[in-house]
Formats: structure tokens, C-alpha cells, sequence
């Protein structure tokens, strides 16, 4: 099915072609201006953000419940060489996921909802560094927390933030960052301060600057009012050197002695190649569409579709779309439709106009930076209200055939379902993160040909839609 114009993504290609890398963030977690008193300073945290450059070869997985009662959504990156690294982060991820449905009640009123989103601290020589930031709602309000990981490159140890400081100084760091605190002026609930599950919790989340200082992001709620929301405290280099354990000096060396990167070279996106002319109006037609990627599976999705011939349509997260810009690329060139599915799965209907706005701008920003553009979104879990529909910037595409594949994980019910509720002018959801739907796939595009119908693009199916429209099936 490859279908590769003169003209198509050329600036990607070209950057393919001469074996030009972009590379990792510089580290980010702190601040680049001086720090406001000599030994240490605290300022109102910077709201989380998604990844701000490619990061190549790196994969994502996903833990995720498209369960509109109790929804989970939680990604962490597989760092090439940092095996240790990547287990402990999945760990750690798994036991959000366990402890949430544990204590959460699925509820079609005030549904609960999971959230967990990654970004890079340091990506140096010799060290890795990753924020697994959590989200949880439940039934009245939502909290935020994140904590630290580091990881050597080639397999080697893995390490908490509070493993940054020596064991013996953990109770003088927590001083110093309370400290911090005090000398902003913030209101400090003093009955915690000398909570030892406090303590250790200002300890969870900790990177270095590149001058050398130590930047903690303090908790919602931990020692400060839930109404100051997160903080970020920073500790002059002369008040960390005494705090340090042998691994904190080593993870310090990698980021003071790193070099920013060169800028790529920026790519002017592109729309998907344009596919074979359908009129689905005589034709029975059916789209076939995957959400929550890229992911490790869909480079062998692409294999399969393109040796099918089949077309379909993509729902990408900004957060994969930055470690797989490649596979992005990819899907345009070989006529494949891709979508707008928000920066990190936030249910939209929970959220104001602004940060609704923030979820597709800087999705279909990540899209952009990959040299394409995405024509049509899909609200995480298709839920959306009339704030979604005016910020959307692009048709609104459900579905009429659910697949459940999220739930089973059987590449048998996936195709059975499909097949059996499949009618002309349908749209079917699936997920290409899970290795169970893209084994499913050849089977159901077989029997969907078999039946009479043809594959197209979600935009091919629907023909000329308008910006904030909402369609499930033609």
C-alpha cells in the first residue's frame, strides 16, 4: 500500500537519509536564572508539560482502561540500555494503577480517573533521568504528585530521587528544603513538618540544575495548603554538596557537564498522502482506527497494512508522537490518516477552556513537529462537551464499533467483534499499543474484504466535515 508522492515529508526524509539524530531534552527540571537568596529559594512549580524534543529510539508503554466509569491512563518510556531503569518505572506504574482501582468505585456521575504522564530530567552520558507525574481524581477533586527515577544507561542500578541524597542527610535535606519554604513566606502547616512520611515525601521528587543546584518539586498538600498547589524549591549548590550520596555526585557530574544540543532542523508538516479515490456513498465503506499511539507495536501494524493494502486512520498522543516521530512520518507517507488524540489522555470534560485548548494545541503542535498534520481528532474516552467542539479545531470522530480490546486482550474477540457488528459506513476503535489487537488486525481486515466492504481513512468515509462536527459512523 505504499504510497510515497514527490513532496511528501521530504524535510523528514531528508533527515532520515543522512543518518541526522535529533537527541534527548537538556535537563529541565531547573531553573535558569539566579537563585533569590544565597542558599536557597522557593517558586510556584511551572504546570507539567509534555516532552519538548524527540527523543529517538526510545518506546512508550501504556497501562489503559477505556472504562468511561473508572478510566486509566498511564505511560512510561523503555530507555534503551537502562534496563533497570525501565522496570523500576513500570513498577512503579503498575502499583499506581493497582492501588487506584483498589480504592476507586467506578461511577457513571463522578467517574474516578487514573492519569499518569512521563517526562525526561536528564538524558546524559552516563545517567538517565525520568518524572512519572500522577493524576488522580476522585469523585469531588483531583490531586497531582510525581516523583523521580534515575537509571544508568547500560543496565547498571536504578535509583529513587531520595537515593540523591546521602542516608544520613535525608532529615537535614528535608530541613533545608522546609527552610526554603519558610524564608518565601509560604504557610507552612507546621504539625507535618515532623511527619516522617512527610519527610520522605519532599524527597520523591529531586534533579539538579545545570549550575549544579538541586530542584525539589514539593506535593500538593505535603507541608503546604492544597490551595498553593505544587512548589518548587531550589537548594544552592553550596547547601547540596553537603547532602549528596557517591550516586547523587555522580548524577550532578552528568548534568553540569552537559551541552545543549543543536536545534533540528524545523519541518513543514504535511497532510497524509492522499489515498485512492472512494466514494463511499456506492461503496460500502468501513475505517478502521487505532488510538493511544504510536507505540512499540504499530512499526509491525504498519508491516501489516501496507502489505494489506488497507488504509486507516491513527490517534496519536503528543507524548508518543515526541519518542516516535519516525513511525509518524511513516503513517503519512503510506497513506494512513492521522489524528489528534490530546498531549496525555486527559478526559476533557473535566477540564476548563484554557486547559482543553492546551490538550489539542500541543498535540497537534507534537504532530506538527513531526512533519504532519493531523486532519481529525478523537477525545479520550469520546467524551467531550460544546468548550471540546470549539477548540477542537477539526472534526470530532467517535465510533460505532468498539472493539473492547482495552479489556479482553484476545486477538479472537477483537476480530469477532469487528466482524460482527461491522456495517457499511462504520468506524471501528481499536488500540495499537496492544500486541493482542495488532495480531487481530490481518484477520479482520480478511473477513471485513470478504463481506464486501472497502477500507478507507476516517476523512474518506465521511467525505466534507466542518471543525467541532461530531460523527460516530456515515
Amino acid at each position: 500500500m505504499t504510497r510515497r508522492p514527490a513532496g511528501v515529508v521530504l524535510g523528514a526524509l531528508a533527515l532520515a537519509l543522512t543518518g541526522c539524530a535529533l537527541t534527548p531534552p537538556a535537563p529541565t527540571a531547573g531553573p535558569t536564572g539566579p537563585a533569590t537568596s544565597p542558599s536557597a529559594s522557593a517558586t510556584a512549580a511551572p504546570s507539567p508539560s509534555a516532552i519538548a524534543v524527540e527523543v529517538p529510539r526510545w518506546t512508550v508503554e501504556t497501562l489503559s482502561r477505556n472504562d468511561p466509569t473508572r478510566p486509566v491512563h498511564v505511560q512510561w518510556p523503555v530507555v534503551p540500555g537502562a534496563t533497570t531503569l525501565t522496570a523500576l518505572l513500570a513498577e512503579e506504574s503498575a502499583a499506581s494503577e493497582a492501588a487506584f482501582l483498589a480504592d476507586a468505585t467506578a461511577s457513571d456521575v463522578a467517574p474516578p480517573e487514573l492519569r499518569g504522564t512521563w517526562e525526561t530530567v536528564l538524558d546524559g552520558p552516563a545517567w538517565v533521568g525520568i518524572r512519572l507525574a500522577v493524576y488522580e481524581f476522585a469523585s469531588a477533586s483531583g490531586s497531582e504528585s510525581s516523583a523521580v527515577y534515575y537509571g544508568e544507561r547500560t543496565a547498571g542500578q536504578a535509583l529513587h530521587a531520595r537515593d540523591l541524597i546521602a542516608p544520613s542527610a535525608h532529615d537535614a535535606a528535608a530541613d533545608a528544603l522546609v527552610s526554603a519554604l519558610r524564608a518565601e513566606g509560604r504557610g507552612v502547616l507546621e504539625e507535618l513538618v515532623t511527619n516522617a512520611e512527610v519527610r520522605d515525601r519532599l524527597l520523591q521528587d529531586l534533579a539538579f540544575s545545570p549550575r549544579g543546584e538541586l530542584v525539589a518539586r514539593i506535593p500538593e498538600g505535603t507541608v503546604l495548603p492544597f490551595s498553593d498547589g505544587v512548589v518548587e524549591v531550589t537548594l544552592a549548590p553550596s547547601v547540596v554538596e553537603g547532602l549528596l550520596s557517591e550516586q547523587g555526585w555522580a548524577v550532578r557530574e552528568d548534568v553540569t557537564g552537559l551541552v545543549a544540543s543543536p536545534s533540528a532542523t524545523p519541518v513543514t508538516p504535511v497532510a497524509a498522502a492522499p489515498a485512492a479515490s472512494v466514494d463511499c456513498a456506492v461503496e460500502r465503506c468501513v475505517a478502521l482506527t487505532f488510538d493511544d499511539g504510536p507505540g512499540r507495536h504499530t512499526a509491525r501494524l504498519l508491516d501489516d497494512l501496507d502489505r494489506l493494502d488497507a488504509p486507516a486512520t491513527f490517534f496519536l498522543l503528543g507524548t508518543s508522537v515526541r519518542v516516535a516521530p519516525d513511525l509518524v512520518r511513516r503513517m503519512a507517507a503510506e497513506g494512513h490518516e492521522v489524528g489528534n488524540h490530546t498531549v496525555d489522555h486527559l478526559q476533557l470534560t473535566k477540564l476548563g477552556p484554557d486547559r482543553q485548548r492546551a490538550q489539542v494545541e500541543r498535540a497537534q503542535a507534537a504532530i506538527a513537529d513531526a512533519g504532519v498534520r493531523a486532519t481529525v481528532f478523537r477525545p479520550p474516552y469520546g467524551s467531550y462537551d460544546a468548550t471540546t467542539r470549539e477548540v477542537a479545531g477539526l472534526p470530532i470522530i467517535l465510533w460505532d464499533v468498539d472493539t473492547l480490546d482495552w479489556k479482553h486482550r484476545s486477538t479472537e474477540q477483537t476480530t469477532s467483534i469487528a466482524l460482527r457488528d461491522a456495517r457499511a459506513g462504520s468506524i471501528v476503535l481499536m488500540h495499537d499499543i496492544h500486541a493482542p489487537t495488532v495480531d487481530a488486525v490481518p484477520g479482520v481486515v480478511a473477513g471485513l474484504r470478504e463481506r464486501g466492504f472497502t477500507l478507507v481513512t476516517v476523512s474518506q468515509l465521511l467525505g466534507e466535515t466542518t471543525p467541532g462536527s461530531v460523527h460516530a459512523r456515515r
